[in-house]
């Protein structure tokens, strides 16, 4: 296998079931987005912010705008496709992604650890709300990491498949084949 696939320009003949890999990653981002939108609604009223919600606001932003991009480009606008930019978001998506539901589960798990106490009903419930909000966010990021993965694994192996790239369908930007002329053409003195 060659790696030069990884740096040249063009789309790759990648399976049909892709789409649906990143339209799922999208859907799931949208959802974390608006549950942690409200998770940052309700820890606003306390001393101390973890940080999680905001956090998780900023990948969930992130792959919209990467994955999002990453489609129109490859349908609409083949040629400012750059694999090696889309490989980069890629992977940059997958580290964003399990620090992510990693950091959420942790707070989902030391502020549902807070439910055992009788102290102070109103507050215990916005913390109980906030924890399992935290917890949703965690567990579907769980799953939208597995998806990058995939996607990014599924992407890799058409890179370096020895495939020509999909056609760029305009004709001024791609190379026509110029008929060759006969060797012996000479014009004859009349």
């Amino acid at each position: 296998m060659s790696a030069r696939g990884l740096v040249v320009r063009g789309v790759p003949s990648l399976p049909k079931f892709y789409i649906y890999i990143v339209v799922s990653i999208i859907l799931l981002s949208i959802i974390t987005l608006g549950l942690a939108a409200y998770a940052e609604s309700l820890s606003g009223h306390y001393y101390y912010d973890s940080g999680v919600p905001g956090f998780l606001i900023f990948i969930s932003i992130w792959a919209l705008l990467f994955y999002g991009g990453m489609l129109v480009t490859q349908y609409y606008a083949p040629q400012f496709y750059y694999r090696i930019g889309v490989l980069v978001g890629q992977l940059l998506s997958a580290i964003f992604w399990i620090s992510a539901w990693a950091w959420a589960a942790s707070w989902a798990a030391y502020i549902l650890s807070f439910d055992n106490y009788n102290s102070y009903d109103e507050i215990r419930g916005s913390w109980k709300a906030f924890g399992q909000t935290t917890a949703a966010c965690a567990g579907i990021g769980a799953l939208i990491w597995v998806l990058c993965i995939v996607s990014l694994g599924v992407f890799c192996s058409a890179c370096t498949r020895r495939s020509a790239p999909a056609p760029i369908n305009n004709i001024e930007l791609a190379s026509i084949p110029k008929p060759n002329a006969p060797e012996n053409q000479t014009i004859s003195p009349s």
